[in-house]
């Protein structure tokens, strides 16, 4: 009797704990450049207030980075906490219809809030596959029966809710789906478009328009902030938005709000969106309790994006590539208006919650827990990054056509920088300290420390 009151004891503390953890909302812009927030770039032409009035309540990290300089592997890091060369994913991204790459036997960031008590959605973009229903006399992976089901999908990994797109906008099918259902069979194709309208083209939904497909995320991100306002449980939003990736399609209200164009205007638009949910917060009395994770998947594609004070961009091992913007703003935890150049990962969110949700880190995670940084704790924490990735773009250097693959394995260790490149065992060295430009490749002049970080590489 004595062990049934005092489980029942801990059952209904760990409860009153959990009524009281805060919701959390993680923004997830696509392909946004480290120098499109104003914040983070005093040059920048595009003005971002609603985000900048973020890193006034929070947290603000500039030397922070995604664990991959392409979409899909980044995506898999943040709800994961793995790095993403573990997973049979080699190169580049998965398309709209690639099978799960989350495997059913590894917990997702999702799995791990509902288990402590909170409610969980993922609505934006997925891009990491989930499996299709097929005819039976289906020949080919686009021979798709969109009347069925889908299978492990977001709603198999760990979300109450979903509501979405299979992978990028400029991706196809072109379809919605809601929970595992796709919301109006396809019943026209989308042509192939270029420049910043970019549509790779095939089969859409009835009623899908890729203008409209920003707008409908907010719409469903707000309905389902309004709908948690009178839960007894916490939720978790994942909110990947489509944006400002091609198709760059900024709403008429948007258009001519900056010098540059539309991709100044789109931006303009993630923007507004920040402010609407803030409102809505507000609104509903949630925000004292509500964090809110500001950051990018990748860097910006160049050249349409501003990078500011880094080199390169989507795609590329230098810092453009996995440079992205951060902020974090945790009432209560966070200091307002703190600056951090701590360097910091998006693989490290799964551990930081599940450090403080379960007070502990599972041995499989390759993040660090970064509590200390955003309560002011600590100012720096001591760790290694490494970055791999099998298809870095870059032109032709006989006629400036085309683009080939140079596969490399980079690896940041303080302020040294050191990339491995596979088809030639060439290795540029970078201090970021003195040249955070990456300008200057000190490999020539620094070799026992280029042999330092290749023993590293080589032992990961």
């Amino acid at each position: 009797m004595h062990k049934l009151i005092t489980l029942s004891s801990a059952l209904l503390a760990t409860a009153a704990v959990r009524a009281q953890s805060p919701n959390v909302i993680f923004i997830l812009a696509d392909d946004l450049g480290y120098g499109d927030i104003s914040a983070f770039n005093p040059e920048s032409k595009i003005p971002t207030p609603n985000i900048d009035n973020l890193t006034q309540d929070g947290i603000t990290f500039t030397d922070a980075h995604s664990s991959s300089a392409l979409s899909t592997p980044s995506r898999y890091s943040i709800l994961t906490g793995r790095y993403p060369w573990r997973t049979k994913l080699k190169e580049g991204v998965l398309d709209g219809y690639s099978p799960a790459m989350i495997t059913p036997d590894r917990r997702t960031i999702a799995q791990m809030f509902s288990e402590n008590g909170y409610n969980t959605a993922c609505i934006g973009k997925w891009h990491l596959g989930w499996d299709w229903g097929y005819p039976q006399n289906a020949k080919n992976k686009k021979d798709v029966d969109f009347s069925l089901p889908i299978k492990n999908g977001p709603t198999d990994r760990g979300f109450d809710y979903f509501y979405g797109i299979p992978s990028s906008l400029d991706i196809a099918p072109y379809v919605y789906v809601e929970n595992n259902k796709v919301t109006a069979l396809p019943d026209h194709i989308i042509e192939p478009q270029k420049g910043l309208g970019l549509m790779h083209g095939g089969v859409a939904g009835a009623g899908f328009d890729p203008q409209d497909c920003l707008p409908n995320i907010i719409r469903h991100s707000i309905d389902y902030i309004d709908k948690q306002r009178n839960s007894k449980k916490p939720f978790f939003l994942y909110l990947p938005i489509t944006a400002p990736h091609t198709p760059v399609l900024p709403s008429d209200k948007y258009k001519g709000k900056t010098t540059i164009g539309a991709y100044g205007d789109f931006v303009v638009m993630i923007d507004d969106m920040v402010q609407q949910i803030v409102e809505t917060l507000k609104k509903n009395n949630q925000l004292d309790n509500t964090i809110i994770i500001f950051n990018s998947d990748n860097g910006g594609s160049e050249p349409i994006t501003d990078n500011y004070t880094v080199r390169g961009g989507k795609g590329m091992p230098y810092e453009g590539g996995n440079r992205v913007p951060l902020i974090v703003k945790w009432p209560d935890v966070t200091k307002a208006g703190k600056i951090s150049d701590c360097p910091v990962n998006n693989i490290d969110f799964f551990s930081t919650f599940q450090m403080y949700l379960e007070g502990k880190i599972g041995d499989e995670l390759d993040g660090a827990d970064i509590y200390p940084l955003l309560s002011n704790e600590k100012s720096s924490i001591e760790r290694d990054l490494f970055w791999h990735f099998p298809a870095y773009l870059e032109s032709y250097t006989d006629n400036g056509k085309g683009f080939r693959a140079k596969p490399y394995t980079s690896v940041r260790s303080g302020k040294w920088k050191l990339i491995y490149y596979y088809e030639n065992e060439n290795t540029e060295l970078f201090d970021l300290d003195k040249d955070p430009l990456e300008e200057y490749d000190l490999s020539c002049v620094n070799e026992e420390m280029v042999s330092i970080l290749k023993k590293k590489i080589f032992s990961w």
